[in-house]
């Protein structure tokens, strides 16, 4: 016979409505959510009869519990009279609340329904003795029905067995599946509804303390659900993180989200670049692994997405602003990886289908490149583009001037692009060649760019102190005599009145043996004018130092 827990709960409303007194015990593991079943149960069915919980946590004394307990009991219908007509005034709480019990009735507590809770729990403090015999006086003197909820595994305590027998009449083992579990919460849950409970299921997880964590945090993240609900595997990465993370989180607060990365990863390096050795086996590392989707990276990835989510488990608040950003890429590249496609299924059918002319294929393909000529940068590169190029004015040799102006503007997009880039690899060179040799306005806007990238080299004292010092700190050069041949000699003249600095640079310049070189003449035949124009044309002090300079640099 399979027990679920309707049958359990559907045994126990039958013994409940019982006019007999009964001792009822729900055994169950940590967290499957016997607490919550249980008030349910009474919120749901017996919410008209008097009913006490009790809870053990914390209690220091079987005083507190008789205290709890006649708290409970005597608020309710019909006790309040009776404390207020045997004590004389309302002055319940200043007096021993234990000597009350004796005044009731045994009828007064008749059909009460009293739950101890949170044995595992109990203070070293407390007796269970104490405990199960006042639980033994209920049942037997007071006829209450007495409802323990425990986990018989968690207690070693030989009174247990010692009182089982007296107390306990019904012993009910509630042990929910997944299904079961989640369905006590489920109302709970606002956002992502289709996820969780496939995520319980394939991880066996019943755990009612972790469900809860999990569905708050997937509440939490609501904002985003109709942010996403059109991009499934943006959707599933989002939710899969929250799953995942939350999921740990709960399971072990103390996690370092970072260190059980690295640990998951076997391709992980040492300091020296070299693979790191084999490390031990971490034995809750290894546990929590299991709860995650290593997807295609084959290791716990940490992606932006995680990063947020991590951050959110942490503080308990959501960074939008950048999960948002994280998002809107996702969805950008996916839009235009969807737009990548459409052109290769164009050029596809333009090869193999005999059925599609090649007038239908360069309507179509200039189609998707003007519908999307502002972000065609980002969705492919420039080889392809004059590529698809190239095709338009191939197969419509009518509209080639149309074409050629169109591509002309993009183009310089895709050199602004690729001159950014380091110009030394070879693809990259070949690439703006071809652009260059498209038509002469992109080669002329190549040699604008170029300038104007010299020109900003050369456009402050910093930048031409670096130019002029770079050579004597690498022991080599490169563009350095070219850019400094372009100084203008004025604006020399006006950093040597400007800053000290260059003048001492300018000697330590002028002294090595690098300044010599042919490649630099141009460059220091300027400084030499300067210092010897200020040597003749400044004021008395000006005029001394540079000949000083002069002097020495003639030694030299």
């Amino acid at each position: 016979m399979i027990i679920t827990t309707n049958t359990i709960q559907d045994r126990l409303i039958e013994l409940l409505n019982s006019t007999q007194s009964f001792g009822i015990a729900l055994n169950g593991k940590w967290g499957v959510g016997k607490t919550f079943f249980w008030n349910q149960l009474i919120e749901e069915k017996f919410s008209a009869k008097k009913t006490a919980y009790i809870s053990l946590f914390g209690v220091e004394t079987i005083q507190q519990i008789k205290n709890d307990l006649l708290l409970q009991i005597y608020t309710q219908n019909g006790f309040v009279k009776k404390i207020k007509d045997k004590v004389g005034s309302f002055k319940l709480y200043g007096m021993d609340i234990s000597l009350a019990l004796s005044w009731f009735e045994k009828k007064d507590f008749e059909n009460v329904i009293v739950c101890f809770d949170d044995f595992e729990r109990i203070s070293d403090k407390l007796k269970l003795k104490d405990v199960l015999g006042l639980i033994s006086e209920l049942k037997e003197q007071k006829k209450c029905t007495v409802v323990l909820i425990l986990n018989k595994k968690e207690l070693k305590d030989e009174d247990l067995s010692k009182y089982k027998d007296k107390i306990v009449d019904y012993d009910f083992n509630y042990e929910p599946t997944v299904v079961e579990s989640f369905s006590l919460i489920k109302d709970n849950l606002k956002s992502f509804k289709q996820y969780p409970l496939e995520y319980f299921q394939r991880h066996e997880i019943n755990n009612i303390r972790i469900m809860k964590r999990v569905i708050n945090a997937l509440n939490d993240y609501v904002y985003f659900e109709n942010l996403v609900k059109d991009y499934k595997n943006i959707e599933e990465e989002l939710v899969e993180n929250i799953l995942e993370i939350s999921t740990i989180n709960a399971l072990d607060l103390s996690v370092d989200f970072e260190k059980l990365s690295k640990y998951s990863n076997p391709y992980t390096q040492d300091e020296y670049g070299q693979p790191s050795k084999d490390e031990p086996k971490n034995e809750n590392y290894e546990k929590l692994l299991k709860y995650i989707n290593f997807g295609n990276s084959d290791y716990f990835y940490m992606s932006d997405i995680t990063y947020n989510v991590i951050d959110y488990i942490k503080n308990s608040i959501i960074d939008k602003a950048s999960l948002q950003q994280s998002i809107n890429e996702r969805i950008k590249k996916q839009k235009y990886s969807s737009i990548e496609e459409q052109i290769r299924k164009c050029t596809h059918k333009a090869r193999y289908d005999l059925n599609y002319s090649y007038n239908q294929y360069t309507q179509d393909l200039f189609a998707i490149l003007e519908l999307n000529q502002d972000n065609i940068t980002e969705i492919i590169n420039a080889d392809n583009f004059l590529f698809y190029i190239h095709q338009l004015q191939e197969f419509d040799s009518v509209n080639i001037e149309k074409y050629q102006a169109f591509a002309i503007d993009i183009l310089k997009k895709y050199l602004d692009i690729e001159l950014e880039k380091d110009r030394h690899l070879s693809w990259i060179k070949q690439t703006i060649y071809n652009i260059k040799n498209f038509d002469t306005a992109l080669d002329e806007h190549f040699k604008n760019f170029e300038m104007s990238a010299k020109n900003e080299k050369i456009s402050s004292l910093e930048s031409v102190q670096n130019l002029m010092l770079n050579p004597i700190r690498n022991s080599s050069w490169g563009e350095e005599p070219d850019l400094l041949a372009q100084v203008n000699e004025n604006d020399l003249e006006q950093y040597f009145y400007q800053d000290m600095n260059f003048v001492d640079d300018s000697l330590t310049f002028l002294s090595d043996s690098i300044s010599k070189y042919e490649n630099f003449e141009i460059f220091r035949s300027k400084l030499l004018n300067i210092i010897k124009r200020i040597a003749n044309e400044g004021n008395q002090d000006q005029q001394i130092k540079m000949k000083k300079i002069l002097e020495y640099l003639k030694e030299e």
